[in-house]
C-alpha cells in the first residue's frame, strides 16, 4: 500500500493513502469502519492501484489522524471527506463505506451529491428497523478507546 500522506484541515491533521493514476479521473474514496483505519483497505488498495484514483483516509480519531472537535456525527465525518477530496483537487469519486464507513459514505452521498459518482455499501450496520445499542454507543465521543478496552478492533 501507497505510504502515509497528511493533510490539515481545519486545524487538524487527517491522514490518508492515495494510489493515484497518471488520469486523476475513476476516483475512488475508501471510508473504512469504527476503530479501523485506512490500512484495511490494502487488499483493496492494491487490485485498484494503477487504474483508478483511490483515497484511503484514516477517519477523524482513528489511525495517524487527529480527532476533531466536538462534533463525532456522520455528517461531520462526511464533511471532513468532503473537505479532504477538495483539498486534493478530487471533483467526483465513488464512495465506498465499510461498516460505519457505510453510514458516514451514505451521508456524504446525501450532503454532497455534486461529489459523488456512484455509492457503494460494504456490510454496513445500521441499516435495519432497529439499531443495536452497541452501535449506537460506537457513534460516541471515545468510543474507540472503550472499544479497545474491550478488546474489540
Amino acid at each position: 500500500m501507497t505510504d502515509l500522506d497528511r493533510v490539515t484541515l481545519h486545524g487538524r491533521s487527517i491522514a490518508f493513502r492515495r494510489a493515484d493514476t497518471p488520469r486523476g479521473d475513476r476516483a475512488i474514496l475508501l471510508v473504512h469502519g469504527i476503530t479501523n483505519d485506512a490500512s484495511s483497505w490494502a487488499p483493496v488498495v492494491e487490485r485498484l492501484e494503477g487504474e483508478h484514483d483511490v483515497l484511503a483516509p484514516d477517519l477523524p480519531g482513528h489511525g495517524a489522524s487527529d480527532r476533531q472537535r466536538g462534533d463525532h456525527s456522520l455528517g461531520a465525518h462526511a464533511s471532513v471527506l468532503r473537505d479532504l477530496v477538495e483539498a486534493l483537487h478530487v471533483d467526483r469519486v465513488t464512495v465506498v463505506g465499510h461498516s460505519l464507513g457505510g453510514g458516514i459514505a451514505m451521508q456524504f452521498a446525501y450532503q454532497f451529491p455534486e461529489h459523488v459518482e456512484r455509492l457503494v455499501l460494504v456490510s454496513s450496520g445500521g441499516l435495519g428497523r432497529e439499531v443495536s445499542p452497541l452501535i449506537r454507543a460506537a457513534a460516541l465521543p471515545f468510543a474507540e478507546h472503550a472499544l479497545g478496552l474491550l478488546g474489540l478492533p
